[in-house]
């Protein structure tokens, strides 16, 4: 790989982060916004085709505030879907993958009190929607088949109703049993919608529609809260609910499940939730502290370990991922995160798999340990990071095309040692992490093959060396 040297040539030191064995690493990128400052992320379809909310320069609203705009992001452009005329803002909640876009246009919002009117777009143009003839509807997502999932106030009861508009009527879906008030968030391309239904001064419950009402959550105590938000085609649903700890954690319902699993908490956090999920049943959301300081943490769930997103992307990224929306087939996820204190929307991008290759060798605190992030495209930034490894220590980096596994000072070489960069030095917990831009003119399917020898007195002569890590050039 004649390329390979040159691409150290921009190599730098960048402070070090850790990630969990085994988990998915991102690519970051902040959306932007439409010149007010600030954004959000919403919605997404499988063609990273991106929806929200963005404040705008020189408009207030009536009460003071930032006007805020719905928008459509795809390729770096963020494009200012406008609101109905007789409204101060506008947000985009949920795109398909035909990029029909579902929302709402506001007016007088204050505390999260206004007039609402759910709106549809479609090939750039706007339209309201009908509702139940009192003037109000909400618009939170949009199926495969164009079916969209909401709701309004009735003309006849004044209560909120769930509804599902489709062809550009709207069907109200009843209430559910015991229950006056009932709201449909998220539906799958069945059209099984779920929600929640509440009576006054009573506790919300999670509730699912497959033709007929039932409760899904909320009812293990007389004031438990529980509310549904999102469903997949396999049954899969999340949402939160109030469980016997008595805050409000992520809920996780299985298909066919009696019950929900308690997604739980990130360490010192407060309040969980959980937004969407994907036809792979993982699911995102936040974890967050509900007093001053109001932290707050993006999450994904497997069903089993809720983990904090911010642990997986690259030194030096700059931003704090404050809550995840949506997660495509891709495994994309967009959402909010906190950029020099202010909300930006995001998309989290897969990196390509770096794959561990050849056995590492050990010392006394066990084997250092290499992980790769990036995508191995001609101008992208990659980088490495060493674990695991002593305090204050100097390593070298060896790199190469292909695999030698030369037996070498009681270990085995992994790569054939096309370039050694060395001068690593670990900082105070072990770790040290160098950066780099990747070369043009690499070919695609390219392997390349790394791995660090650390100067270690405890290991069999002197030295311990990670694992081999590859990966492939896209």
């Amino acid at each position: 790989m004649k390329s390979l040297p040159f691409l150290f040539l921009s190599a730098a030191f960048l402070p070090s982060a850790a990630l969990a064995a085994g988990d998915q690493p991102y690519e970051f990128t902040d959306l932007g916004d439409l010149g007010g400052g600030e954004s959000v992320a919403y919605g997404m379809n499988d063609q990273r085709q991106v929806v929200g909310w963005s404040t705008i320069p020189g408009c207030m609203t009536a009460n003071g505030a930032p006007c805020r705009r719905a928008y459509m992001w795809q390729n770096g452009v963020m494009t200012d879907l406008g609101k109905l005329p007789a409204d101060e803002e506008s947000f985009a909640r949920a795109i398909n993958n035909a990029g029909q876009i579902v929302g709402t246009s506001e007016s007088d919002i204050l505390f999260g009190s206004g007039t609402f009117h759910g709106v549809s777009w479609m090939g750039g143009v706007l339209s309201q929607l009908p509702d139940l003839g009192m003037g109000t509807s909400f618009a939170h997502d949009v199926n495969e088949v164009g079916q969209i999932a909401g709701h309004s106030v009735s003309s006849t009861s004044i209560k909120d109703h769930a509804v599902i508009w489709s062809g550009g009527a709207i069907s109200d879906i009843g209430a559910t049993q015991g229950h006056s008030y009932n709201r449909g968030y998220g539906i799958n391309d069945a059209g099984f919608v779920v929600g929640f239904a509440w009576n006054l001064f009573q506790p919300n419950d999670a509730i699912q529609y497959d033709s007929k009402w039932s409760v899904i959550g909320g009812t293990d105590s007389p004031w438990q809260n529980a509310e549904a938000m999102d469903i997949n085609n396999a049954g899969h649903r999340v949402g939160y609910q109030a469980f016997p700890s008595g805050s409000w954690h992520g809920a996780y319902w299985e298909p066919g499940a009696n019950g929900a699993t308690d997604a739980g908490l990130l360490p010192g956090m407060t309040v969980g939730e959980l937004y969407d999920v994907n036809e792979s049943g993982i699911a995102v959301g936040s974890s967050y502290i509900d007093f001053p300081p109001f932290t707050s943490r993006a999450t994904s769930f497997d069903g089993k370990v809720l983990r904090d997103l911010n642990d997986f992307l690259p030194a030096g990224t700059g931003a704090e991922l404050y809550e995840a929306r949506e997660i495509n087939e891709n495994g994309d996820i967009v959402g909010t995160a906190l950029v020099g204190g202010l909300f930006h929307a995001f998309l989290l991008t897969p990196m390509p798999e770096w794959k561990s290759v050849g056995p590492a060798l050990p010392g006394s605190l066990g084997a250092p340990v290499l992980r790769g992030f990036g995508t191995l495209e001609s101008g992208s930034s990659v980088e490495l990071q060493l674990s695991n490894a002593p305090v204050s220590a100097s390593a070298f980096v060896v790199a190469g095309s292909t695999q030698l596994n030369l037996p070498l000072l009681g270990g085995i070489l992994t790569p054939t040692p096309e370039f050694i960069f060395p001068a690593l030095v670990t900082d105070g917990k072990g770790e040290a992490t160098l950066g780099l831009t990747w070369p043009a003119g690499v070919p695609s399917g390219a392997p390349t093959f790394w791995q660090t020898w650390v100067f270690d007195p405890t290991g069999p002569q002197g030295f311990t060396a990670t694992a081999g890590l590859t990966a492939v050039a896209p």
